[in-house]
């Protein structure tokens, strides 16, 4: 039964095949709608859930903001207190007074209040007039002058409220006529106690108070012992949901009026809402259910249909870097069965035209060789220059001794005994005995420099390559010169597993439409253009010839071929 449908689904066209697909993607509509509401659930739910946390820190800052109104209450009655601001202004004609006021008036008037009030630790007036000490209740300012608040509290004009090593109010005494000094009264209170309201209704969050300064005042038991609890890193923070480490997080921020404090409120979202989870995983199975039968119907269709396109594409890629030798054949009838066969039988004929084409390409270049080199005899080459060579020597015409010999070398060179290989150390001697001949010949009316590195020395290449460039950059180059002199530079070097040769002129150079086409063009006799297509066909594409040019500043022409040794 399964081969049947397999087999009969092979004999579909590929746009049956692509319609019966089709088909398929009518699931994708569900899976959006799948995840439009779990996103609108979850959306809700999280609104809600940021809403009552919301409400519930309104509820604690509105404690803490009672607290805090109490107690500066309690402290203007202190400062707008006659006899006080009498005592720390030191307002007495003797001491008799004072004393009189602090003992019946000062201690009796702290005592009551930090009886009424258990939350306050210690009540201290700092003065800066020459009223005497008097205990923990009238103390010099300059036993706090250096403490940060102390400045804060002198430079403010409302109640300030601070936290250093416990919890303080501060408040300054108000100054009449001439009075320059400042006096303050320090309050300090049991923040345990303080904040005692905030621990009650916070048992579920993790609540953080901060001053301006983002220095920690409170942090509840919740907010201890979160691993998260990176009081920095939570204050910078945007209001909403978070995540912080690992864990996800509703963040509210209130700030406590009357103070410059900041109230953080974090709470897992998981501890809010743990069984609003049912729509969410209802949402969830739908979706994954919707998945699961998209990827089985998916899988059936890929194994008859994508696999096979992307086994042809596989292949394509194989042949298109260079691998040509493969076999590719599908014994289905489908498009995709016959794009597949003919895309072999393709390469099968395109292997038998690029052998056929290579062998004869090398063939014609092996004659072409041959038949130039079979046009000199070199026997009877050698015998009339050694012959030419004697009469000159004899004749004390050494120019011509030299000429001679030059030839000489340079035909040795390039008959090479007939073979095609030839040492890199030969070929440059080739070109050496060119340029010697050339420069007789025209009364040495151009200059020449060689730049041969001797690493070069131990390779080989195909013979008479470098001879043709410095021909045509005599021809085109240097001979087209009459405003200065010619200078003909020939330099050979390793590079990179390549062997670079590079013939330059000083001459007038050429446009790039002539780059373009020179080495293209077939010339009469042993051009530029049969110089490139043997590099190709010995080394491969990627070798051979090019050139650079510059109007008015010459040419450069650089032959490049691997670094080959020949082993025969």
């Amino acid at each position: 039964m399964k081969r049947a449908i397999f087999g009969l689904f092979n004999r579909l066209r590929f746009n049956q095949k692509l319609f019966l697909s089709y088909l398929t993607v009518i699931i994708i509509p569900i899976l959006v709608l799948g995840l439009y509401a779990y996103n609108q659930s979850k959306q809700m739910l999280n609104y809600q859930a940021f809403q009552g946390i919301d409400k519930n820190v309104n509820t604690i800052s509105e404690s803490i903001n009672n607290s805090i109104e109490r107690y500066n209450h309690t402290i203007r009655t202190i400062v707008f207190n006659k006899t006080f601001q009498k005592i720390v202004a030191n307002d007495y004609i003797d001491l008799v007074n004072l004393s009189g006021d602090l003992n019946n008036y000062l201690s009796p008037y702290f005592i009551m209040m930090m009886n009424l009030d258990k939350e306050i630790e210690k009540i201290t007036f700092y003065t800066q007039s020459n009223v005497p000490e008097y205990g923990d209740s009238i103390v010099s300012y300059k036993r706090v002058e250096s403490e940060p608040w102390y400045s804060e509290t002198v430079q403010g004009s409302e109640t300030q409220w601070f936290y250093d090593k416990g919890l303080f109010v501060t408040a300054k005494f108000p100054k009449f006529f001439s009075e320059r000094n400042t006096n303050i009264v320090y309050m300090r209170i049991n923040d345990k106690s303080f904040f005692k309201s905030v621990t009650d209704m916070s048992k579920d969050y993790g609540i953080v108070i901060a001053d301006a300064q983002n220095r920690i005042i409170f942090a509840n038991q919740s907010a201890m012992q979160t691993s998260i609890l990176d009081a920095r890193e939570m204050m910078g923070l945007r209001e909403g949901m978070v995540k912080i480490g690992l864990t996800e997080m509703f963040l509210v921020k209130k700030t406590v009026p009357q103070t410059n404090w900041t109230m953080y409120c974090f709470v897992p979202s998981g501890q809010v809402s743990p069984n609003a989870g049912t729509i969410i995983n209802a949402t969830l199975i739908m979706i994954l259910a919707c998945i699961v039968s998209l990827l089985v119907i998916i899988s059936i269709f890929s194994k008859t249909m994508i696999r096979r396109i992307f086994r042809l594409n596989a292949m394509m890629k194989r042949v298109e870097l260079g691998e040509l030798n493969l076999r590719v054949q599908s014994s289905s009838r489908d498009e995709i069965g016959e794009l597949t066969n003919r895309f072999g039988n393709m390469l099968i004929r395109l292997n038998e035209l690029i052998e056929e084409s290579f062998r004869s390409k090398i063939v014609q270049k092996e004659a072409e060789m041959k038949a130039l080199q079979r046009q000199i005899n070199p026997h009877f080459l050698y015998n009339t220059l050694s012959f030419i060579n004697w009469k000159a020597l004899k004749s004390d015409a050494h120019d011509i001794s030299h000429v001679v010999t030059s030839m000489s070398k340079f035909y040795r060179t390039a008959l090479n005994r007939g073979n095609n290989i030839i040492s890199v150390r030969d070929e440059l001697e080739n070109i050496k005995s060119y340029v010697e001949i050339i420069q007789v010949m025209g009364e040495y009316s151009f200059d020449v420099v060689y730049e041969i590195d001797a690493a070069v020395y131990e390779y080989s290449t195909i013979n008479l390559i470098l001879q043709p460039l410095a021909e045509n950059a005599i021809k085109h180059g240097i001979n087209q010169m009459t405003s200065r002199r010619g200078l003909l530079q020939v330099s050979a070097c390793l590079a990179h597993g390549t062997v670079e040769f590079a013939i330059e002129d000083n001459g007038p150079g050429m446009s790039q439409e002539t780059i373009d086409t020179i080495l293209t063009m077939q010339s009469v006799g042993y051009g530029l253009n049969n110089v490139n297509e043997r590099l190709q066909l010995r080394f491969g594409a990627e070798y051979g010839i090019s050139i650079q040019s510059r109007i008015g500043h010459g040419t450069v022409m650089t032959i490049v071929i691997p670094q080959y040794m020949n082993v025969s």
